[in-house]
């Protein structure tokens, strides 16, 4: 008896009629599997740019450490009756953002803040307020030194402040008496018109008016 002649491997068979220029008939879904994978295999011979790859995920960004929390403020065009409201929210975006280095030192301060003042009614000013800082920085003072924003702060109140709205704090603060034994109430209203009539709280003149609203039986 002839033993059988063991049959070649399906891959094999495909190659040699590939050679010999037939045809071949594939029958069984193991021959279309051993297909696939030879053509698979023959595709990335024949192009090495063809080829499977596996997507690696990418690194996530790094956090950036000064990015701003918040919102800024709006633009200041000049408007007066706008000037506290922008300040007030230009001090929300700094309490929030205060050991950011574009915060913490006081020059690059003053200068964000003057980067938000926009248009015909301002720029002059903050052209001189910005070469005013240069000027003071030639002449040793650190960018650090707290009265870069001291004085922008009150050049701001000056030039913008509604000059009605300080005299009227002012004659409010000559006549502000304590009531009864409310002095919590008296230093809170007081603090509050010093400011808004650019009193300095250092002032001898702020003093005698503190000392003038209170009780004969407190004045000292």
């Amino acid at each position: 008896m002839t033993p059988e002649t063991p049959e070649a491997p399906i891959t094999s068979q495909i190659l040699d009629a590939a050679v010999a220029g037939y045809s071949f008939t594939i029958e069984t879904e193991a021959e279309c599997l051993s297909v696939a994978v030879l053509e698979s295999e023959h595709l990335s011979m024949a192009d090495p740019q063809i080829s499977t790859t596996i997507t690696q995920p990418q690194n996530p960004a790094p956090s950036n450490s000064n990015t701003l929390f918040g919102a800024a403020p709006e633009a200041f065009d000049g408007n007066r009756v706008k000037a506290q409201e922008y300040m007030r929210s230009f001090k929300r975006w700094w309490t929030l953002n205060e050991e950011k280095t574009i915060f913490d030192i006081l020059y690059k301060r003053v200068a964000l803040c003057l980067s938000y003042m926009k248009g015909p009614k301002v720029e002059d000013w903050v052209e001189a307020q910005q070469e005013y800082m240069n000027e003071r920085k030639r002449e040793g003072r650190l960018p650090t030194f707290n009265s870069h924003w001291r004085d922008f702060e009150k050049a701001f109140k000056d030039a913008f402040t509604d000059i009605a709205e300080s005299v009227k704090a002012e004659n409010d603060l000559k006549n502000l008496r304590m009531q009864g034994s409310d002095i919590d109430t008296y230093i809170a209203t007081f603090t509050k018109l010093l400011k808004m009539a650019s009193y300095d709280e250092t002032e001898h003149r702020s003093l005698s008016l503190f000392k003038k609203g209170l009780p004969n039986r407190l004045n000292i």
